[in-house]
Formats: C-alpha cells, sequence, structure tokens
C-alpha cells in the first residue's frame, strides 16, 4: 500500500515501528526523509522539511483504530499520531488546492481530499506498535494515514496509505482531470473510475496519474479482448487476497461486481 519530484539536502528523521505488549520486536522503521510541498508566499511550490520535534510539538496522541485492525486482520495495534487538521493550520493554501497527495518511498501513492481529512478527523501516524505475532510487511512504515476510532469512513484502500516521504497539496479536479476525459459520459465507466480511484490508481498508475509500484495493467492486459478481461478479473481475486505476503488485501475493499465497473472504465483505453 509511492514518485520523487526534486532533489535536495539530505535530513534524517527518524519514526519508528516496534511490537507491543511483548519483549518481541516486530520490526523497526528505518530513517526517513519526510517533507510537506506547498504554495510560498509567492505563489511557488516549496518544499519544507520538517523535524520530528517540531512535528512532535504540534501536539502527539497514543490512539488505536479498529479501522486499521480491521483491514489488516490484526488486533490491539497502537500509534502515535497527530490529527491531519492539526498540522494543515501550519499552511495556507494559495491555489484553491482542497487534497493532500501523499508520496511513498515504495512508489505508492495515495491522495485525501481535505474534506475527508476534516469529516472522519484523518491522523498521521508516526509510530505503529503491532501485538506481538502479526507480522510487518515491508510498506507498514510510518508515516501512515490513520482511521481514528468512532469515525466511519467508507472502507477503502485510500485510507491505507503508509511509508509516506511527501505531503504535497494538490487540487483534485486537476489530478483526475486526465482519468475523468478517459471515463467519458458512460455510467458504467464512470462507477469503475470511482472504485479504481478509491482502490487501485494508488499502486497502478494511468495516465501520469497514481503510484508505480503495481504493475501497468494498460500493458499487461488487452481490455478489449475478452479473454485479457476474465484473465485480469482472476489474476486480482489471486494476488488480493488477503493471504498475499504484501497483506495488501484489496479484495476485501472490491466486490466482483465493482471490479467488472473497473473493467468498464479500462476498456475506454482502447
Amino acid at each position: 500500500m509511492k514518485q520523487i519530484f526534486c532533489g535536495f539536502m539530505t535530513l534524517l528523521l527518524a519514526f519508528g515501528i516496534s511490537a507491543c505488549s511483548a519483549p518481541k520486536k516486530v520490526g523497526v522503521g528505518a530513517e526517513r526523509i519526510f517533507r510537506i510541498t506547498h504554495a510560498d508566499s509567492a505563489g511557488r511550490m516549496f518544499s519544507e522539511i520538517w523535524t520530528a520535534p517540531k512535528l512532535d510539538s504540534l501536539g502527539m496522541q497514543e490512539t488505536s483504530s479498529e479501522y486499521f485492525d480491521r483491514a489488516m486482520h490484526m488486533s490491539d495495534s497502537r500509534f502515535t499520531a497527530i490529527a491531519l487538521s492539526r498540522l494543515l493550520t501550519e499552511f495556507t493554501l494559495k491555489r484553491g488546492e482542497d487534497a493532500v497527495l501523499l508520496n511513498c518511498f515504495d512508489d505508492y501513492q495515495g491522495i485525501l481530499s481535505l474534506n475527508d481529512i476534516y469529516k472522519y478527523d484523518l491522523r498521521l501516524a508516526t509510530k505503529i506498535k503491532l501485538v506481538s505475532g502479526n507480522s510487518k510487511p515491508d510498506w507498514l512504515n510510518p508515516l501512515l494515514i490513520l482511521v481514528p476510532d468512532g469515525k466511519r469512513p467508507p472502507f477503502q484502500e485510500r485510507f491505507m496509505t503508509a511509508n509516506i516521504r511527501e505531503l504535497k497539496f494538490v487540487r483534485l479536479n486537476d489530478y483526475y482531470a486526465p482519468l475523468e476525459n478517459i471515463a467519458g459520459t458512460s455510467p458504467k465507466a464512470q462507477e469503475g473510475l470511482e472504485v479504481f480511484k478509491d482502490n487501485c490508481l494508488f499502486c497502478h498508475s494511468l495516465k501520469g496519474r497514481g503510484g508505480n509500484k503495481g504493475v501497468q495493467l494498460l500493458e499487461a492486459y488487452d481490455f478489449s479482448y475478452k479473454p485479457d478481461q476474465i484473465r485480469m478479473l482472476g489474476d486480482f481475486r489471486d494476488f488480493h487476497n488477503k493471504d498475499n505476503p504484501d497483506k495488501q488485501d484489496v479484495d476485501q475493499f472490491v466486490t466482483q461486481e465493482k471490479l467488472e465497473r473497473v473493467v468498464d472504465f479500462l476498456k475506454n483505453f482502447d
């Protein structure tokens, strides 16, 4: 459950991941570069480095997340996190930005609307503690988007972004425009686009949008060819189940009918 925008001086920032309620460690996070990209006072894009003490000074809390545990088939996970809404107060948006793009170390790329951040009180976790016995996939490292207990957003891959190295303010209409043009006016393709945006785009980029962690679907399958459509449906179920090594159980978010609508959307590329 990612793209590098520009180079700059290296400043290492440590975020931990460990075991909880037991001496055995589940894993230890690497030191990471963390930055926020936004418009400066002149409206030019600017990348700002945040240190751990500066982030901590905004007010961290220990918390749990039933949403996370359900998605990961775990229990009793604990986190140190900050409310994203608190972090956002540090920035003045000058270009009509209404979303945060989440670029990750492993070529995953998430995106969250500001509306969802405020509506669901989404958090940004800097530390993850897993109960001993819960295996940690390589991608499960801070920074992690977290749904706090008591909130009920739709059950989607969208709210599980981890391994974040950069938050970048963007406009949703600009970001999704190339994909909206492809979907056209077909209701089935439009529905498929929405499912793809909520669960698939983060790994499988299209038209320069999304992450590159997964295969390029338009290269792997000819969606104008019925056997390839069927093969893609089978490959999805085989790879994205709860027993896959990466623990990226996207199968739990996408029904068979929704997956067929995704195919209706992808057919439009031909």
